[in-house]
């Protein structure tokens, strides 16, 4: 794993944001991918490097104040009006032009982050601003009515509802409340509750299984036991292919020529997350062996397979963050197998 950090952390800049990956069209700082591919510093006990990724979150949110005061102040009409959801890896400024930055998913993911590592014993809050900017955040979700109000979802495409972004500010908000580290109303967790519940198992009126489901597992397990084997079960069946798995079914982003849509293997890593969550090993082994055999042999994960070949984005940041929490995972599951035998 050691490799596929180096690799990673190849994509880091001073300031502590990482570009996508080192191809010309993903040298930008996307707020998901960088708190993914922070994430991996906490299973590796690195938490002053966990800290100073997320931080760098903070820092393009507090630069941009004004935008999601006057969201709240003016529900957005315009795509340009929300939150951007990539920024220059250097000065942290918007990227111009047209893009789905509609991306409810990454604000819940900051949220749950912030929250999940207070309860860790891990705080990220600095000061008064940093509070106020949580706070914020939640006013702001509430102006963009995220349980009933479509967004760019995960993959930053049409708007639509998406039970993947709904149910990670619900995650969000309901950690930020839990660890009270803002006001949250009762009812702006009532109504994101409910909105999930109307479109589980489906991600969107119109699509019934997508990747971006697997949050919903972990990070948030915002669904119950239940539901959750219904989402396992639906994305194996449909989106599994050979290097990894499709993000929905259809998808034609680096479409091989025989017709298979893109293969993301940090799909197989999530999945094998997602088992060493369930406490079981066999199968995280499983989809961990898969998704270690689509790592190149200079330690890094592709962002997409096509006609059996790596795509120009290679590595990705967050795909290579996800095979170490893999690791890492699977390995701690092990150790407490094998003190109970």
């Amino acid at each position: 794993m050691d490799r596929i950090l180096r690799e990673m952390e190849k994509l880091q800049r001073p300031s502590g944001a990482f570009v996508a990956a080192p191809s010309e069209d993903y040298q930008a700082c996307w707020i998901r991918d960088q708190l993914y591919a922070s994430f991996c510093y906490y299973y590796i006990n690195r938490f002053e490097k966990l800290k100073k990724g997320i931080w760098v979150i903070f820092d393009i949110l507090h630069k941009h104040r004004s935008k999601i005061e006057a969201a709240i102040c003016t529900p957005p009409k315009d795509t340009s009006c929300y939150l951007n959801a990539k920024y220059n890896p250097d000065t942290l400024e918007e990227l111009p032009g047209p893009w789905g930055h509609h991306q409810l998913d990454m604000l819940g993911l900051f949220l749950y982050t912030v929250a999940d590592l207070d309860f860790k014993n891990i705080p990220l809050i600095r000061n008064k601003n940093d509070s106020e900017l949580i706070q914020l955040l939640v006013f702001y979700l509430l102006s963009v009515r995220y349980w009933e109000n479509p967004d760019n979802g995960m993959w930053e495409e049409n708007l639509d509802l998406h039970s993947s972004s709904i149910g990670s500010a619900l995650a969000g908000l309901s950690y930020i409340q839990r660890r009270n580290l803002a006001v949250v109303r009762n009812s702006l967790i009532t109504l994101g509750r409910e909105a999930l519940n109307k479109l589980l198992p489906n991600e969107s009126p119109h699509r019934d299984t997508d990747m971006a489901q697997l949050s919903l597992i972990w990070p948030y397990n915002i669904v119950s036991s239940q539901m959750s084997e219904k989402i396992l079960g639906n994305v194996k069946k449909k989106l599994v292919q050979k290097h990894g798995l499709n993000r929905y079914w259809g998808d034609n982003y680096f479409r091989s020529k025989n017709g298979i849509s893109g293969e993301w293997p940090l799909g197989f890593f999530w999945l094998s997350i997602i088992a060493s969550q369930h406490h079981d090993v066999k199968e995280g082994q499983y989809w961990y062996a898969r998704g270690n055999d689509q790592i190149t042999r200079h330690g890094n994960v592709p962002e997409i397979y096509q006609d059996e070949i790596p795509n120009n984005h290679t590595p990705l940041a967050w795909a290579n963050s996800f095979a170490i929490v893999a690791k890492a995972k699977l390995d701690a599951e092990l150790q407490k197998k094998q003190k109970a035998d």
